[in-house]
């Protein structure tokens, strides 16, 4: 059996767990919608590498100083079950640096030849993400919410200005505009638990954590500058990503409708290795499949402010 028959064997059982769990609340006759809308501050490094035989010849750091995004989601509830999607994106600007080292020297593979640093401009943060699950009361201050859901998510940037050092050390090279756009998806199926506190009338806390084993990546590298004619697109596929989404924050009840709420979230995607093939952007030839050649990485903080308003349907 495959990964993706076991997962969707788990989806199916979670999914059945639910359904009981739905049908055994079913008498309570509650529905509302919930909506939560806020910005957020994200601080993190993205990294693209390149292996031979298991030797990093190129290692890229896209550094996120001061990324800002906003989000909406909204989630239907019944009783105690949800279904809920959300919308996040970022704004356009420069967020931070990029370096880029890399080690060609067969005779001395730990000797880095060359090294450049450049600025880096997001082009586009998505994230879309749609979630089923229910709320289970464990006492009359602290309830449990396990739910499953799938997660796409794009990131987008770009290498501009900045310099050379070839070999690092030496004089640098000044360098203008467009040297690199890179690009990493995501689309990870997952499974969550979620946890609410209350400690006071108005003030809660709110825990959650999100893991999923069988996620699937893919990228895509373009140096801009190259010889005429030389352009280049780099592809790579992943399979197996480990995606780990954790949060922990509070939340103020201004009434019976509204509350705010501060989080602070954690995103983690390990190093994982993949099969790479490059394209002549001028030609259209495509190169050999290189297996285990690619790599990439995601670690990003965020701390988010939202607005969450209820309106009671029955």
């Amino acid at each position: 059996m495959n990964v993706t028959s076991i997962h969707k064997l788990i989806l199916v059982f979670l999914s059945i767990i639910i359904l009981i769990r739905i049908y055994s609340i079913s008498y309570a006759q509650t529905a509302y919608l919930e909506t939560n809308t806020g910005a957020g501050f994200s601080q993190g490094t993205i990294g693209e590498y390149v292996y031979d035989n298991n030797r990093m010849l190129s290692r890229l750091n896209w550094n996120i100083d001061y990324l800002w995004y906003y989000h909406f989601s909204v989630a239907l509830w019944y009783n105690s079950f949800f279904a809920g999607i959300q919308v996040l994106n970022g704004i356009n600007d420069k967020i931070g640096t990029i370096d880029d080292s890399d080690w060609t020297d067969d005779n001395n593979p730990s000797l880095k030849t060359h090294y450049s640093k450049h600025d880096n401009y997001l082009e586009r943060y998505a994230s879309y993400d749609c979630n089923i699950g229910f709320k289970s009361d464990i006492t009359d201050t602290i309830n449990v919410k396990p739910y499953i859901g799938f997660l796409y998510k794009s990131f987008k940037m770009s290498a501009r200005d900045g310099y050379l050092e070839y070999p690092p050390g030496s004089p640098k090279v000044p360098v203008y505009g467009v040297g690199i756009i890179y690009e990493q998806r995501y689309y990870i199926p997952y499974i969550a638990l979620a946890s609410e506190i209350i400690v006071t009338e108005t003030i809660g806390i709110m825990v959650g954590i999100s893991v999923s084993l069988f996620a699937v990546a893919e990228d895509i590298d373009n140096h801009v500058h190259r010889n005429p004619g030389d352009d280049i697109d780099f592809y790579a596929n992943y399979d197996g990503i480990i995606y780990l989404h954790a949060y922990g924050g509070c939340f103020f009840s201004l009434n019976d409708t509204i509350k705010v709420a501060l989080d602070l979230l954690y995103e983690y995607v390990p190093e994982q290795k993949g099969d790479t093939y490059y394209i002549n952007t001028s030609t259209g030839i495509k190169s050999p499949v290189f297996n285990n050649s690619a790599g990439l990485k995601y670690t990003v903080f965020s701390v988010q402010l939202s607005v969450v308003y209820t309106l009671k349907l029955l």
